[in-house]
This record gives C-alpha cells, structure tokens and sequence, in this order.
C-alpha cells in the first residue's frame, strides 16, 4: 500500500545525484555503475519507483518487479503499438552499453 498511514495520500520523494563524487575528484577508484545499481535496488526494496525523466540501469526483469506493466501492455496491444513505438523500458534504459562503458573508465588511473 503506497499510502500514508491514516491519510487519504501517498507520499512520494524525486531524488537526484548531481555533481563529481568525492572519490573522483580525488582520483581514486569509483563505479558508478555499480553505485547506481545499488541505489535502485534500494528503492525497488522499499517499493520505491525510478522516475521516467532519467536513464536506468534496470534489467527488463528488475523494471517489471518495479512497475506493473499489465494495463500498458493491455493497451500497447490494443492500439497496435508494438513495433510502432519503443516500449516504455527501451525508452529508459541507457543507448549505449554504459557498464561496458563504466568498466572501461572506471579506473582515472590507468
């Protein structure tokens, strides 16, 4: 249940990441990846949702336990989305193979 006990509304928090982490700027070893994974596994534990603004780094399982898809699927059939349109996860996740990216600069040392 999404609802504040004892009220008629939900509760709702939109965090955002900015800026260089600390270990960045002090050139030491970070993983964004991984740190962002880590972040969105603990929101999918707390029945969190990932805001559809920004790119995740969700599996197509780990979306659907986050979202229920059933009533989008429902419609993306009915209106003969699919092939017409990206699915709603292709939309958010990232373009590019960004932990292949990740690994590969994940060390400013070398």
């Amino acid at each position: 249940d999404q609802m504040v006990p004892g009220t008629n509304y939900g509760m709702f928090n939109d965090l955002g990441v900015y800026g260089v982490p600390r270990a960045v700027r002090e050139r030491k070893r970070w993983d964004a990846v991984t740190a962002m994974r880590n972040m969105e596994a603990y929101t999918r534990s707390v029945g969190g949702y990932h805001f559809m603004y920004a790119d995740t780094f969700l599996s197509r399982e780990e979306f659907e336990e986050m979202f229920d898809l059933t009533a989008y699927e429902i419609v993306r059939k009915k209106y003969q989305a699919e092939g017409a349109f990206p699915h709603v996860y292709e939309k958010t996740k990232p373009e590019i193979d960004i932990v292949a990216v990740g690994k590969a600069y994940m060390d400013p040392l070398s």
